[in-house]
């Protein structure tokens, strides 16, 4: 398999093909909400008051402790 040969659920994809998304507007439905956006974009900043459940566990953004972990290695 080469470099640029990713996998998803067992079918081996070029990757590179996916690498430049339009920036065009397409449509498309997330969780039953109807959205006309383009699909490259700037992810939009972590809100670090707002407190993250999933799966019973409560989750808080630890950028900086994030910030070290890469920064350290």
């Amino acid at each position: 398999m080469s470099k640029n040969q990713l996998v998803y659920r067992g079918v081996a994809y070029d990757g590179t093909k996916h690498a430049e998304l339009p920036a065009n507007p397409v449509e498309h439905v997330y969780r039953g909400v109807h959205y006309r956006e383009a699909l490259r974009h700037e992810a939009a900043q972590a809100d670090e008051a707002v407190e993250l459940h999933y799966r019973g566990h409560t989750y808080h953004h630890r950028r900086e402790q994030a910030a070290r972990q890469v920064n350290a290695g």
